[in-house]
């Protein structure tokens, strides 16, 4: 059988990643985020949590590691290398000694990040984290490290039908539709989230961007924010 390939494009025809499932893509994702922390740091910190392989980091990943609940322990041990919060919703801004700024860089996971930066909003939102007036950060990616690793590792943890009963429909259907992921309805059935259906040439299915998040994010953008200085640190940076 010939090998299925994919072009996803969007209005800029710009290429896009494709991922076999929303494992593979936790797999690769934290595969790499374990690698940076490795050759950007002592490794102090997977050696005090016993993290001798990939294999260990992807299972430290998980919701109830390091005797924690919540993808707390992902959150308190590697934060720091997450991100640099900087309040400014921007990734081209982040520097490459950080793993969100080193993707930006070297051009990896580009469209997801731009997803987790409206998935995390949205949790966060539900959580109660975010005071708009005045306005503490709470829904913004770049405002804490910690908190972003985290609500990304539950990301992957829950699905629509897993995660907290008061989680809002746009939060459980971004936990199942996560842009650039496979989905196979049956063997002639080929759908990718984020993306609409365009044309199949022998094993080449063409497909072209469709944000079906748009219509939440004006939501909050016409949500006042009052910014006061030091209100009520959302979490540990």
């Amino acid at each position: 059988m010939n090998k299925i390939c994919f072009n996803l494009f969007s209005d800029t025809r710009k290429y896009y990643e494709v991922y076999e499932s929303k494992r593979k893509l936790f797999e690769m994702f934290f595969s790499d985020f374990y690698y940076f922390i490795k050759d950007n740091s002592n490794s102090k910190e997977l050696i005090e949590n016993n993290i001798n392989s990939c294999d260990d980091f992807l299972k430290f990943a998980d919701y109830y590691a390091g005797g924690m609940e919540n993808c707390y322990s992902m959150g308190y041990s590697f934060y720091k290398y997450f991100l640099f919060p900087n309040k400014i919703i921007d990734v081209s801004l982040q520097s490459d000694k950080c793993f969100i700024g080193y993707c930006y860089k070297n051009k990896k996971y580009l469209e997801f990040i731009e997803f987790l930066i409206d998935f995390f909003a949205y949790w966060r939102n539900d959580e109660g984290c975010t005071t708009f007036e005045p306005y503490n950060y709470g829904d913004n990616f770049f405002a804490s490290s910690w908190a972003s690793l985290v609500d990304t590792c539950k990301l992957f943890y829950f699905s629509s039908e897993t995660v907290y009963h008061w989680q809002s429909f746009r939060v459980k259907y971004c936990l199942d539709n996560i842009p650039g992921v496979i989905k196979y309805n049956n063997n002639d059935d080929i759908r990718i989230c984020g993306y609409e259906f365009v044309s199949k040439n022998d094993n080449i299915y063409n497909f072209k961007r469709k944000d079906f998040y748009t219509y939440w994010k004006k939501e909050f953008e016409t949500i006042p924010k009052e910014i006061i200085e030091n209100y009520k640190k959302p979490d540990p940076l």
